[in-house]
């Protein structure tokens, strides 16, 4: 796929009710990873920009589809799709656990890309190449190799494939004792990373703003975090912090806001195509969602999860969603949804404030 050009214009238009999805043959319902209709039984290839189509006309499939059923198009036969193509590293495919690994974390990836390149978040860099990159990859069983670490550095975001695994990111939850811990919020927690660069790159103003909002991030990244973990969180952090990791750091705090920013968003979107509402009258669709002041979207967000968190405890599952919006966080989640606006439409007056928050 041709990349986009760096500095997008306004909002692409919406492809109808985003998360919802009809067969373009038989009109049955299909999901957002269907590769065939299981009504009429066509082959079905999806674009960002068009929705969902009949293989046998229209496209070019995505050279990953036999691997991973990724059921995305290509511009030509044998490419990549739009998605595919921000993974750079594939784990070692010599285990064959590895395949199902890939083909999760995939599963989770493309609508995060879907949602970046609907916010018109830039997905190629100058030279056209696209950023972030992804590379995953697992641990060796060498004891003198480096552990693989997921993280962020220039662009790259690299993921330990054992997150894939239910059981070892279950582990690993309740060894570090977060209320939640998903491989959709990994990959938004760590774009997130990426963002910050690029959105305050030669932007001093931008990057003034951040930090009066999270705090300095100049201070040791490395120190912080030994420290957090080394001592904890503070006993108040929820009245301004959405996680206690978030309070390791200023890049953190953005991270883990920006990756409910993007909970909130896609959350709301997805309710409303299937007719769950808020008593709030909010404008249908992920590009009008985000023109809105974050209190009011917050509040359809905490009545909404609200009803689904019972809904849960009903059944026997889970919290749908165990976090507390504290005003402080919503005035973070504000200046992070701001900066998403002013980024795609050049538009200053969408920025926040600088007024630093109460921690």
């Amino acid at each position: 796929m041709l990349p986009p050009a760096v500095g997008r214009g306004p909002f692409p238009t919406p492809v109808g009710p985003v998360q919802r999805y009809r067969c373009p043959s038989c009109h049955q319902e299909i999901f957002f990873r269907n590769t065939a209709c299981l009504a009429c039984g066509i082959q079905l290839l999806f674009d960002p920009d068009r929705g969902f189509s009949d293989m046998a006309e229209t496209g070019h499939p995505c050279a990953n589809r036999g691997q991973i059923n990724c059921n995305w198009s290509a511009d030509e036969p044998g490419a990549l799709c739009l998605s595919c193509q921000h993974t750079t590293v594939v784990p070692d495919l010599s285990v064959p656990a590895n395949i199902d690994r890939w083909e999760r974390i995939e599963t989770v990836k493309r609508p995060l890309i879907l949602m970046l390149h609907r916010l018109g978040l830039p997905l190629f860099d100058e030279a056209g190449m696209p950023v972030p990159r992804f590379e995953l990859k697992g641990e060796t069983g060498d004891a003198t190799a480096p552990r693989v670490l997921t993280g962020h550095a220039e662009g790259t975001i690299t993921l330990n494939i054992a997150e894939a695994d239910d059981a070892e990111r279950e582990r690993i939850r309740a060894e570090m004792n977060e209320p939640y811990r998903t491989l959709t919020g990994h990959l938004r927690h760590e774009v997130a990373h990426h963002y910050w660069d690029v959105l305050t790159e030669a932007r001093q103003d931008r990057l003034d703003r951040l930090r009066a909002i999270f705090g300095d991030d100049r201070q040791d990244y490395g120190a912080a975090l030994q420290a957090h973990y080394a001592e904890g969180a503070p006993t108040d952090w929820a009245e301004s912090y959405i996680s206690a990791y978030a309070t390791a750091h200023p890049w953190e705090d953005f991270a883990e806001t920006w990756a409910h920013v993007f909970h909130l968003l896609d959350g709301l979107e997805t309710a409303q195509a299937f007719g769950l509402k808020a008593p709030q009258d909010l404008p249908e669709g992920l590009e009008r969602l985000v023109r809105e002041p974050m209190p009011r979207l917050a509040q359809a967000w905490v009545e909404l999860t609200i009803a689904l968190n019972a809904v849960n405890e009903a059944m026997g599952h889970e919290t749908f969603y165990p976090f507390v919006l504290a005003p402080p966080v919503v005035a973070k989640q504000e200046a992070i949804r701001s900066l998403i606006v002013e980024a795609n439409s050049g538009d200053a007056a969408a920025a926040p404030s600088g007024s630093a928050l109460p921690r």
